[in-house]
């Protein structure tokens, strides 16, 4: 019904207008980039898996994301791509207690970047997350919050950027996915979501040229 994570971001970020060479990889399937030198950034999707697990292919990402870093590469990480990046800089993510996230969230922007196309003051996400970043890495800068998310989003430089909701997501395709996972977030929670996302817009939009401008390193604006 919806296409894969890569070709929803593909969609999202207007790759073909902006003319990028873009690779895709299914990393929780082993398949990994054999050299980095020849790609310019990188952007590590949502995902049903917790960072925490013990799986070869996240331990391997890992990897990777410090190896991206340390040879200073634009990286983006969305949702388990914010997480895994934070738990490669030794921060910290667990599960978090009071549940999930679902639904259009406030967000606070407490700091602005360069590669922001404009101002961003309070903006509305669809956010869609169990897991949280509960301790951030000490040379990472804090960039927003939510009332049930403190780590929302983060930076490293002007080299790593990092969300926890999903600009990409329509209001139709989260509403799915609530659908999906409804047994598990719970009545309450279900239905105030499923009304918010029915009745509300959100700002994901205003990611596209954010995400485009960091990944272009496209800082002049």
């Amino acid at each position: 019904k919806y296409p894969s994570y890569s070709k929803l971001f593909k969609e999202f970020l207007s790759v073909e207008k902006r003319n990028w060479h873009v690779s895709s990889f299914e990393i929780y399937n082993n398949k990994f980039p054999k050299n980095i030198e020849i790609f310019d950034a990188f952007l590590i999707t949502g995902s049903s898996h917790g960072v925490y697990e013990n799986h070869n292919w996240i331990i391997k990402t890992l990897k990777l994301i410090d190896r991206v870093i340390r040879n200073k590469k634009q990286i983006v990480g969305i949702c388990f791509g914010h997480q895994i990046i934070v738990q490669s800089m030794s921060g910290l993510v667990e599960k978090y207690s009071k549940g999930w996230a679902t639904g259009i969230t406030p967000v606070k922007f407490k700091m602005q970047k360069p590669w922001f196309p404009k101002f961003f003051n309070k903006l509305k996400l669809i956010s869609f997350h169990q897991d949280q970043v509960v301790k951030i890495p000490n040379n990472f800068d804090h960039l927003a919050e939510t009332s049930f998310c403190k780590f929302y989003s983060l930076s490293m430089d002007d080299n790593v950027f990092t969300i926890q909701g999903h600009p990409e997501f329509s209001n139709k395709y989260a509403l799915d996915l609530l659908e999906i996972k409804k047994s598990s977030i719970g009545e309450k929670l279900y239905l105030d979501s499923k009304r918010e996302l029915e009745k509300q817009s959100h700002d994901g939009y205003l990611f596209q040229n954010c995400i485009a401008n960091f990944l272009e390193k496209n800082f002049d604006l």
